[in-house]
């Protein structure tokens, strides 16, 4: 008889603590989705941080934030998102003349691969530092890293283009050795040394 209170004793205790265990599991199950939600809301509000290249400026189709400053190109397209929207805005090339991102022009390098300029001149494909093509006319030889940078000296179409070997600045000078930038512009003359 005891035997059998025993073991009756022990199925009310388990089908009691089962009642209890599925009550307390829906109940945590009921607040870790509302902390989950709350704190998951709080992770969407962050704004996540643009992403730079090497020269401190975004490359062509990275997010932007509506702000042209902040592209290697100067060039942002679209507007800058409302709190809690998406960025859809996009840092995009300009004066491409058919050329793609990679190649550099003789003078850098390269091979030249011809195109003709947004002015309608013939002209080499050069990559900007924003990681886009352009067709350049006309070079010349500060070093720079966004096309904002060489648009005093070559135009408000000017840009910033990776020269990974020498190049002349110009008839009477001697090469600058080793990687660096150059300024270009779409038209030749464009690029006019200061005074």
């Amino acid at each position: 008889m005891d035997a059998l209170r025993f073991e009756s004793f022990l199925r009310s205790f388990t089908e009691e603590s089962t009642r209890r265990g599925v009550l307390r599991g829906l109940v945590f199950t009921a607040l870790g989705a509302s902390w989950g939600h709350a704190f998951g809301a709080r992770a969407k509000k962050r704004k996540r941080k643009l992403r730079f290249n090497a020269f401190g400026c975004v490359n062509v189709g990275g997010k932007c934030r509506g702000k042209d400053s902040v592209c290697c190109s100067g060039i942002c397209k679209g507007k800058k998102p409302k709190k809690g929207r998406k960025d859809r805005s996009r840092c995009v090339a300009h004066d491409e003349g058919g050329c793609q991102a990679g190649p550099t022009s003789a003078g850098c390098g390269g091979t030249n691969v011809l195109c003709t300029t947004s002015t309608g001149q013939a002209g080499g494909c050069l990559t900007t530092t924003g990681n886009a093509g352009y067709c350049a006319a006309s070079i010349d030889c500060p070093s720079c890293t966004k096309d904002a940078d060489c648009q005093a000296r070559c135009g408000p179409q000017a840009a910033c283009v990776l020269c990974p070997s020498a190049v002349a600045c110009d008839a009477n000078s001697d090469p600058i050795e080793g990687p660096s930038t150059r300024c270009v512009g779409p038209s030749s003359g464009a690029c006019i040394p200061p005074p």
